[in-house]
């Protein structure tokens, strides 16, 4: 059985990697092992990629995530699927059409980077204020020049992000948009549940039988 290829995604600080932790425990519970990931990977590619946006710039940049997104398919996302297993990623391609594009480079040249990616069951992309998004981003600390700014550059990216969300849906990517308003991490995973049992419970989905469900985490 292959399993299931989730991601969330959406501006810095919005929330994003709670939630993935959070909806990672109620898809357990809900008897399905999952792989819990995210980008940039924790592999030399991803760490170079995550900590090098002061170094690297515009297509060497673009080029590197790029890099970093295919190893991460090939040595841990595939062979999670192809096991049956939910995976569940933080960060993938719309962060690449936000970013980069950010930075100077061209959408055409984005999709052609990315033209051999996996593409998802589902993609989840969060919206939420962009002051309080952009408070959180600086509290747990930049390691990144995209979350640089103050409120304004945190429009600037949710904007985007809208305006990506609806490109990937016109590629004919499944897209889930969710307004977090005033709800707690733990709300916005409830609320995503639905929709990712939906998903699961396709024909062809049905949790694994005779084995313990688990949270695998990279």
């Amino acid at each position: 059985m292959s399993g299931r290829f989730i991601v969330v995604d959406g501006p810095s600080g919005v929330g994003k990697t709670t939630t993935v932790a959070l909806l990672a425990n109620l898809v357990t519970a809900d008897g399905w092992e999952v792989h819990r990931t995210k980008e940039p990977s924790h592999t030399t590619l991803g760490e170079t990629a995550r900590h090098g946006t002061d170094e690297y710039r515009g297509l060497t940049l673009a080029c590197l995530v790029a890099a970093d997104r295919y190893h991460h398919l090939e040595t841990e996302i595939r062979p999670a699927l192809a096991a049956g297993k939910v995976v569940i990623c933080d960060r993938y391609l719309a962060t690449s059409l936000v970013l980069q594009r950010l930075d100077g480079v061209d959408g055409a040249f984005i999709w052609a980077l990315n033209q051999h990616i996996d593409r998802p069951h589902l993609t989840v992309i969060l919206s939420g204020d962009p002051v309080r998004s952009r408070a959180r981003a600086a509290a747990r600390g930049i390691h990144s020049r995209f979350h640089r700014g103050g409120p304004e550059a945190g429009r600037q990216e949710r904007e985007r992000y809208e305006q990506v969300a609806g490109e990937l849906a016109g590629a004919g990517f499944p897209v889930h948009r969710h307004e977090i308003g005033e709800q707690t991490p733990g709300e916005v995973a409830a609320a995503l549940l639905p929709r990712v049992r939906s998903l699961l419970t396709m024909p062809g989905t049905q949790p694994p039988t005779g084995t313990a469900a688990r949270i695998s985490e990279s």
